[in-house]
């Protein structure tokens, strides 16, 4: 009897909990199924006017609220039924699936908050041949929404995206994909850097991106864009770096960099219609008297090459024009451009891709570049901090100059050699 009770009451435990196991599977998956009608029911919405191939134009316009708020009934829901347990591989990628789409579409609205999540279900479907077009359109716009946190970093702190990290992925995406899309992508981030209101912050951008572009745009044959970027990336490169100054001064006889030996040197680009140049001409004077007897230099070198600045303007112009309350005229050595293009010669302003006025330059006494673009409030400091800087010995300036010597052959061996590629594409 006592053996009876007990198999009673082992059998009436089994049962209830049978009957429970048995209740919660249905009621978790009456929830699946409520979860998966709202992700089709607000997929419906967002879609309604929307599909893959008509995102092109995403992100110059905001959202209806109707899509926005659909759109995150999707994604909310998708993510419940992700943190399901037991559910299978096929519901999972549809789910994944469905919210990637709608994530292309969020980041847009709310970056800091979408945008990370989107990246992890594209790696997470990545190498799936049944998604490729999903992971295309949604790598295309991960890129798109990227290029904009990466080059202005100022516009959402929530979110700091690496530039060389997010060139070499467009590089992937560009081989992987060849074609006007890929084209888009990498013209649009270098649109946005062009945008940029400060050479300075330009040359920052280019100095990263530079060595990761210039070798895809030889390989594919785009000339102008390589030899484009090969300028700017030699200005953008230039600190701590020798940099090569030549050309003819307004008598026509040809520069000797050697007189530039030993001394603190500010190269000054500009032309006699900028007036930015001519607002930082009586600061560069003053600088030029108080420093010059000190082994400071500073080398003007006047940018045009055509004839609307030739040579005799550009004497008249100094002949005739005194800066600041002093009455001061411009007392350092001025190449003109123009006698090196008559000559059809390079020239430094072409060579280091100097595409606006003013830009100035500031190199040590042992010929390498300490700062490029110095700004006005500061200039004074890093001239004196320059002169200052403990003196080489006669070796250590001799063992300098050969090094100097031999990274300028390298330098300009080494642009040679990228050029000749070019002209044999």
């Amino acid at each position: 009897m006592k053996r009876f009770s007990i198999f009673v009451i082992v059998l009436i435990f089994c049962v209830f909990f049978i009957s429970t196991m048995s209740f919660a599977e249905t009621d978790e998956r009456k929830r699946l199924e409520h979860l998966q009608k709202i992700v089709n029911d607000n997929i419906g919405i967002v879609d309604k006017n929307m599909s893959l191939d008509s995102l092109q134009e995403l992100g110059k316009k905001r959202l209806p609220k109707e899509n926005v708020e659909a759109a995150k009934a999707v994604f909310e829901a998708a993510e419940k039924i992700l943190e399901a347990k037991n559910i299978s591989e096929e519901f999972r990628i549809w789910t994944l699936k469905r919210q990637a789409f709608v994530l292309i579409l969020l980041a847009y609205e709310e970056t800091p908050r979408f945008l990370p999540r989107l990246f992890k279900i594209v790696d997470e479907l990545d190498g799936k041949k049944e998604y490729e077009i999903l992971l295309k359109e949604a790598e295309r716009h991960i890129l798109l929404i990227s290029s904009v946190l990466a080059v202005n970093p100022n516009i959402d702190r929530k979110m700091v995206i690496d530039l060389k990290s997010l060139a070499e992925r467009m590089l992937l995406f560009a081989r992987e994909y060849p074609g006007p899309q890929a084209d888009f992508l990498i013209e649009q981030l270098f649109f946005r850097i062009a945008q940029l209101p400060q050479l300075s912050q330009r040359d920052k951008r280019i100095a990263i991106l530079a060595p990761i572009f210039i070798p895809y745009f030889i390989e594919t044959n785009r000339k102008t864009a390589a030899q484009f970027l090969m300028t700017n990336a030699r200005r953008a490169l230039l600190p701590g770096h020798p940099m090569l100054i030549m050309g003819f001064d307004l008598e026509g006889k040809p520069f000797n960099p050697e007189q530039l030996k030993d001394k603190v040197v500010l190269v000054q680009f500009w032309g006699t219609w900028c007036p930015h140049c001519k607002e930082e001409m009586p600061n560069l004077i003053d600088l030029y008297e108080k420093y010059h007897s000190k082994g400071f230099e500073i080398i003007g070198v006047n940018t045009a090459v055509k004839g609307d600045e030739r040579i005799e303007k550009v004497k008249q112009f100094l002949a005739t024009t005194t800066f600041g309350s002093k009455r001061k005229t411009i007392p350092w050595v001025i190449l003109h451009e123009g006698i090196a293009a008559a000559q059809n010669k390079n020239t430094i302003t072409k060579y280091y891709g100097i595409d606006e006025l003013p830009v100035l330059m500031l190199i040590s006494r042992n010929g390498t570049v300490l700062k490029l673009h110095p700004m006005p409030s500061t200039l004074d400091a890093e001239i004196n901090l320059a002169l200052n800087a403990v003196e080489l010995t006669e070796e250590e300036q001799s063992m300098a100059d050969s090094a100097r010597q031999k990274q300028e052959a390298e330098i300009d061996l080494e642009i040679q050699e990228q050029l000749k590629l070019l002209e044999k594409k």
